[in-house]
């Protein structure tokens, strides 16, 4: 709803309340509360008719692990509320989407990545969000219980390696304080074993395609500018000691064999969910088109 501003007029409103301001007229501005009681209505039906016969231990640990996920929800929701369209929230095939992480959320608790099946499910209520890109978030959404952290740390860094660049950076530093964030998020995985790999191209999120070595020198080389003039030992050596960190993953992209991996649009899309931790705002449609 719309509403004017009048000087010296504030109001703060509590969660799920409503506010009235006067003024030349009455306006009514309803809390994202309001807009989120529906949600978490819909997660406790879809509960309640996903789980009807568990045994009463089992059917509370279900119950608190749909809580604890809701509470983190709600809060992305609302840091996210701007992206959402809310009558997305009535589509059964938004709903059915709810329903995958109902489930997921019941059975595995803690074991399944929140912030990701959040961010998947809210790109899918997004008001930007395209039929291809939604149909990606929709098959990610039934992926993600499916992958340990170090599989979702391990396409997230694949992603990164592959397939991204920053712009405007102009020194070795700017390279570096994104590269360590990378590092934090994606180390758990700098080990993942060959079968964990197969097992990541068996639920559809890779492909291997058995590639020549890549050189990742020269790949850094060609992203930027501030760096393409110089030959590949001093490049080296700039990057051990202005960003050793983009020079760990570096080496990690050849010692992972990075070079022989692609990732599918499902595979890209669940990474970018993980790599927005770090990286803040991205635009999908980069990437996924």
């Amino acid at each position: 709803m719309t509403r004017k501003m009048f000087e010296k007029q504030k109001q703060a409103t509590g969660e799920g309340g409503t506010s009235l301001q006067a003024g030349n007229d009455i306006k009514v501005i309803q809390n994202i509360g309001l807009q989120f009681s529906e949600v978490k209505e819909i997660f406790h039906l879809l509960l309640s008719e996903n789980f009807p016969k568990l045994r009463e231990i089992a059917c509370q640990t279900a119950t608190q692990n749909i809580e604890n996920y809701l509470e983190k929800f709600e809060h992305k929701f609302a840091q996210n509320f701007n992206r959402i369209d809310v009558e997305k929230i009535k589509d059964p095939d938004i709903q059915f989407s709810f329903n995958e992480v109902v489930e997921a959320s019941a059975r595995k608790g803690e074991k399944t990545d929140s912030d990701v099946l959040s961010e998947l499910l809210i790109e899918r209520m997004s008001k930007t969000s395209n039929d291809f890109i939604s149909i990606v978030s929709s098959e990610g959404i039934k992926i993600v219980p499916k992958l340990t952290a170090e599989h979702i740390s391990f396409i997230s860094l694949v992603h990164y390696l592959s397939s991204v660049q920053h712009t405007g950076l102009t020194d070795p530093i700017g390279l570096e304080e994104y590269a360590s964030m990378i590092v934090g998020l994606t180390d758990n995985s700098f080990n993942l074993s060959r079968s964990n790999k197969q097992y990541l191209q068996f639920t559809g999120v890779l492909t291997s395609l058995n590639f020549s070595a890549d050189d990742f020198k020269d790949i850094t080389k060609n992203r930027y500018d501030f760096l393409k003039n110089i030959g590949n030992e001093e490049l080296e050596r700039t990057l051990e000691q202005k960003a050793p960190s983009y020079k760990k993953l570096m080496d990690i992209y050849i010692s992972c064999e990075i070079y022989n991996i692609r990732l599918t649009a499902v595979g890209q899309m669940i990474a970018l969910a993980n790599l927005k931790r770090v990286l803040g705002n991205l635009d999908y449609s980069i990437w996924i088109n």
